[in-house]
């Protein structure tokens, strides 16, 4: 009689998140490299807005510029912020837990699962609270 083998059906889940964080790290990261180290100082973006005061009130509510969806752009900046720290995280984590197993830790794997992910979606919620909790 033939034993079945068990299916490992957490594994694609984790490789979906981590192609997942590469693609947003590969899409999102040099947009806000742009936005934050080029946008700023060659005055595409007004002074006023780069503050801690403007960015503050910014993310609080106040839209930059009028328009149908300027009620919808601080929820689309926390929501991008998320994405990206969550994105990279994931990313991360699932790349050093590989090198883990590649240095011998493969007998570890049942350790490093849930400590790299949980590292991962521990920052993911932290990341989400602190960019929801602006007023």
């Amino acid at each position: 009689m033939m034993e079945e083998e068990a299916v490992d059906r957490v594994s694609p889940m984790f490789w979906g998140l981590f192609s997942v964080g590469g693609f947003l790290v590969a899409l999102l990261l040099p947009v806000f490299i742009v936005m934050n180290s080029l946008a700023y100082p060659f005055h595409l973006i007004p002074a006023d807005h780069v503050t801690f005061d403007g960015a503050r009130a910014f993310l609080a509510g106040a839209p930059l510029q009028d328009g149908p969806l300027s009620v919808l752009a601080p929820w689309l900046a926390k929501l991008f912020l998320v994405v990206l720290v969550g994105g990279c995280l994931f990313h991360g984590m699932h790349r050093l837990k590989y090198v883990l197993e590649d240095f011998g830790e493969a007998e570890m794997k049942r350790v490093l699962d849930p400590v790299m992910y949980g590292i991962a979606a521990a920052g993911t919620i932290a990341a989400a609270f602190l960019a929801f909790s602006f007023p």
